[in-house]
């Protein structure tokens, strides 16, 4: 930084705590001069309302968990450049006084992108009206649904709170609407942590002999270790989860064509329902891909803070298409969603989202990192290519 640059970054820190002196402000206004971008920024960089918003994006987006991405990508000897869509790395840089921008990743040129203006095609749906989802869930009664979600903390729900509401015998059916997650403690102290759109089917108490539980949409399970040493099954779409004391994600959404079985902790294996084709073993890191039309499997190794960043209050992609973010968006902020462009869903992003931010911010991040723009027409939101 040369002395000059230096002195005026020091000048104008020193206007945001106190007044300059008149030989500072005649030495701050000479730099100025008629210099109409000068001016433009010494006032950005003086306002501290303008400085504060700045912040509060930037504190937004972790720069770290990208680095981090690329730096084990190139370690890896995976960093390839994307056949037809290139890649978009959702990433941020600050300047001084906290300036930032965005960067977007494609052929080795990177390109500083300017926020593009919303267009609100048709009021019916604002995306400013879009706020993330909450703490709520339904407990299904003869047909009925029971709200519950009153004084839920860190710690979940009960499975008993659950059972006092209903009088339907069998199983209880916890369905976690769109825009809504959920914790629940099961009998044996087991804890489930569940995504939107999901719904969890579980016994009051368990059996002697097996502890099982089914599952459809996305749900984190920390299985409690069981005195009587029962095995704890997990069912979904054909496939069986049988876990031994551990902790693993796993997503079973109806649209989607794979399960997927992400072991952190522990030792779980994997088999189809009806028991055919035999046992197939994870170990902590590694990810099993169930097909649920041809019943074939494989495994492979994950990046496991990827997989369970919902857990942890962001929305972490890696190598993930436009359309895979845009569903998970969805399901969170409950919208509807179409593209103007069936090219775009094919856009792969990486980096990470704020889970509880508001859309707007979400929005504002996914448009920084590509060409792309949203607005609403009627209850939808158009994901449209950024026409300059």
């Amino acid at each position: 930084m040369n002395p000059e640059t230096e002195r005026i970054i020091q000048l104008l820190s020193k206007r945001l705590v106190e007044p300059l002196s008149d030989s500072e402000r005649k030495e701050l206004e000479q730099w100025i001069g008629d210099n109409a971008d000068r001016r433009l920024l010494a006032d950005k960089l003086s306002d501290i309302d303008s400085l504060a918003e700045n912040y509060r994006k930037r504190s937004l987006v972790n720069p770290e968990r990208a680095c981090k991405d690329m730096r084990r990508r190139i370690n890896a000897g995976s960093f390839k450049k994307k056949a037809l869509t290139g890649t978009f790395w959702i990433a941020a840089s600050a300047a001084a006084f906290g300036m930032f921008w965005l960067f977007r990743h494609t052929s080795g040129n990177n390109t500083p992108q300017q926020s593009p203006e919303v267009i609100l095609a048709n009021q019916t749906l604002s995306i400013d009206s879009l706020s993330p989802g909450e703490t709520k869930a339904y407990i299904l009664d003869k047909g009925k649904k029971l709200a519950v979600g009153n004084g839920i903390n860190a710690q979940g729900i009960a499975v008993e709170r659950l059972r006092k509401k209903t009088a339907q015998a069998g199983p209880l059916v916890l369905e976690v609407p769109r825009g809504g997650e959920f914790i629940v403690v099961l009998e044996d102290s087991t804890k489930v942590w569940l995504n939107s759109a999901s719904v969890l089917t579980y016994p009051e108490n368990f059996n002697s002999t097996d502890r099982r539980v089914k599952i459809s949409g996305e749900a984190y399970f920390l299985v409690a270790k069981d005195k009587e040493n029962r095995p704890f099954f997990v069912e979904c779409d054909g496939q069986e989860v049988k876990v031994y004391g551990t902790e693993f994600n796993v997503r079973s959404y109806p649209e989607e064509e794979n399960v997927l079985t992400s072991l952190e902790k522990g030792s779980v294996s994997i088999a189809k329902k009806d028991g055919a084709g035999g046992e197939l073993f994870l170990s902590p890191g590694k990810q099993a891909v169930f097909n649920k039309e041809s019943g074939e499997a494989s495994v492979k190794s994950v990046n496991i803070e990827t997989v369970t960043g919902w857990r942890h209050g962001r929305f972490v992609f890696e190598d993930q298409t436009l359309q895979q973010i845009m569903d998970d968006l969805g399901r969170w902020y409950d919208f509807e969603y179409e593209f103007a462009d069936p090219e775009i869903k094919k856009m792969v992003f990486m980096g990470s989202i704020p889970r509880y931010a508001d859309f707007s911010t979400a929005m504002l991040i996914l448009e920084k990192s590509g060409d792309i723009v949203f607005r609403t027409s009627g209850n939808k939101i158009i994901v449209d290519h950024k026409h300059i």
